[in-house]
């Protein structure tokens, strides 16, 4: 897939999640856990797009 693909995946999974941040906002608990499970996500989808390009730049 190319870069521009992992971004827009990762721009869909950051929208995905607004709903959980605006339930956080309000004081869901529930929702809490599942937005820094999505954002623990988003961190690993992250690392493997730097190391993707840094590989393609190697």
């Amino acid at each position: 897939m190319p870069v521009t693909g992992d971004i827009e995946n990762m721009i869909g999974m950051l929208t995905e999640s607004l709903a959980d941040a605006a339930k956080h906002d309000r004081g869901t608990d529930a929702a809490s856990r599942r937005l820094r499970k999505a954002l623990s996500d988003l961190a690993k989808e992250c690392k493997s797009v730097r190391s993707k390009i840094q590989n393609e730049r190697n």
